[in-house]
């Protein structure tokens, strides 16, 4: 489990904007160890599960931390060893001492939902894993988050002050079965079902969030339900009016909100947003994914996420926003191809509206795109903590987020036929990148700058470029 903060460091890294006619890729790494096996335990458990889960069991079961008894610390042991390299990795003899642990936790009536028992769990399918016996974990995963699920549901299952922690611990593990999901739409339903489920606790813990939410939702759902944008009512979520330095160069957010209603959990329900920005992307829903990320940037800020973060939040939102606006050009085209072939469909009251209503969309949509960017750029630009010390950041959230910004408006340049900004962007971009590493930005990067200099080349040698 201490590898989650790596693992959602890396998750956001890879939110790479590409160019245009392409689609977004997001990598999803490995995750820590929180992992499960075989069915013939998930079958034993299904029969002993009826009765498990009441206020009083689960309470003293989590709260006395409960211990292993020695023969069972025992076999905890030789399994651990059996599965190191000083056993030379016996890793089928480690699952079968892991899932004889299980076995006597069972007979115990150790509670199944407390760290003690999934903890085992996890080492079980760690080795399942190694073993590659992925379909096993897969399955374990599942029937983990049905046990969480069904728990969080049940009123007086699981005490108020301890459900954050089984929250987290939900996420944790959802987001290592969305490793192994190869099914984008079974991905998208477990992703969602439980986001609601968390989200929900967080609105209950916290009415002042839950007064700001909806007040905002109705807005990021606007381009899902087919409504016009207004870029009027849009507002960068990077800048100082909303985003403070002390004089040590920390960031804090100048919001008087208490943020312990995202607590412990808030991490690992930002990366599971995240995925699910992913999934809609891979099922091409960019106007989901578009309202997903909208919020969540609107949520990071109100849960004091940290600086870079919420910058490389705001400059993925602005890449979404110009995905959006190829989405609104490319209906254009079609609608405008069917027009000169039926001139007389060009005249029709409903094609004229709808023309009306993707040229505005498209152009608020680049506009907006271009208000992420900038934010990004003049804030790191104006901090000279943030922008003139990035190789001493450990996170290299910050400087991507700025090389990602700039990257973008190369884009919004080459788009808008300014190959002289595009250019220079470009260029910047891929220095930046080149800086921490950026390898997929700096693979596009490269790319659209050739394409831009192609254009500049083709334009110096046209007829109407020598008059």
């Amino acid at each position: 489990m201490s590898a989650i903060s790596s693992r959602i460091a890396a998750l956001r890294s890879k939110f790479t904007l590409l160019s245009r006619n392409k689609r977004w890729i997001i990598g999803v790494g490995s995750a820590a160890t929180v992992t499960f096996g075989t069915g013939y335990y998930l079958t034993k458990y299904r029969g002993a599960r009826n009765g498990s889960l009441s206020q009083h069991s689960y309470a003293n079961s989590y709260s006395e931390r409960y211990r292993y008894p020695g023969t069972i610390e025992k076999s905890l042991q030789e399994a651990i060893w059996d599965e190191s390299n000083n056993a030379n990795y016996q890793y089928e003899k480690s699952l079968a001492e892991y899932s004889d642990v299980l076995e006597r936790l069972q007979e115990l009536g150790v509670n199944p939902l407390t760290d003690e028992y999934t903890r085992v769990e996890l080492k079980i399918a760690d080795m399942l894993e190694k073993m590659n016996r992925h379909e096993n974990a897969k399955t374990v995963y599942l029937e983990m988050l049905y046990r969480f699920f069904e728990a969080l549901n049940t009123p007086g299952a699981v005490p108020d002050d301890m459900r954050p922690d089984l929250i987290r611990k939900d996420l944790r593990v959802l987001i290592k079965s969305l490793e192994m999901n190869r099914d984008v739409d079974v991905g998208k339903r477990n992703l969602l079902a439980h986001l609601l489920l968390a989200q929900e606790e967080i609105l209950m813990r916290s009415p002042e969030l839950k007064q700001f939410f909806d007040s905002k939702r109705e807005k990021a759902e606007r381009l899902v339900k087919g409504r016009p944008i207004n870029a009027a009512e849009f507002k960068t979520f990077v800048n100082d009016d909303n985003i403070k330095f002390t004089d040590d160069g920390y960031m804090i957010l100048d919001i008087q909100k208490n943020t312990s209603a995202w607590e412990p959990f808030k991490e690992e329900f930002f990366t599971a947003r995240d995925l699910y920005t992913a999934y809609c992307l891979s099922a091409k829903d960019v106007p989901s994914a578009l309202s997903c990320k909208m919020t969540t940037v609107q949520w990071m800020v109100m849960a004091d996420m940290p600086p870079g973060q919420i910058l490389l939040a705001q400059a993925n939102l602005g890449a979404l926003l110009y995905l959006q606006a190829e989405k609104f050009e490319s209906d254009l085209y079609q609608i405008d191809t069917k027009c000169k072939a039926d001139p007389g469909f060009a005249d029709d009251e409903k094609v004229v509206k709808a023309l009306r209503y993707l040229r505005k969309n498209r152009d608020t949509c680049l506009q907006m795109s271009g208000q992420c960017y900038d934010s990004v750029i003049k804030f790191t630009n104006e901090h000279s903590k943030l922008r003139y010390h990035m190789q001493d950041q450990l996170d290299n959230s910050i400087p991507q987020s700025l090389a990602l910004s700039t990257y973008g408006k190369g884009i919004l340049n080459l788009h808008g036929g300014t190959l002289e900004k595009a250019e220079r962007f470009l260029i910047d971009a891929i220095t930046l990148a080149k800086q921490t590493d950026f390898e997929e930005l700096i693979k596009e990067a490269e790319g659209e700058l050739q394409k831009t200099r192609d254009l500049k080349a083709s334009a110096a040698g046209s007829p109407t470029a020598a008059k």
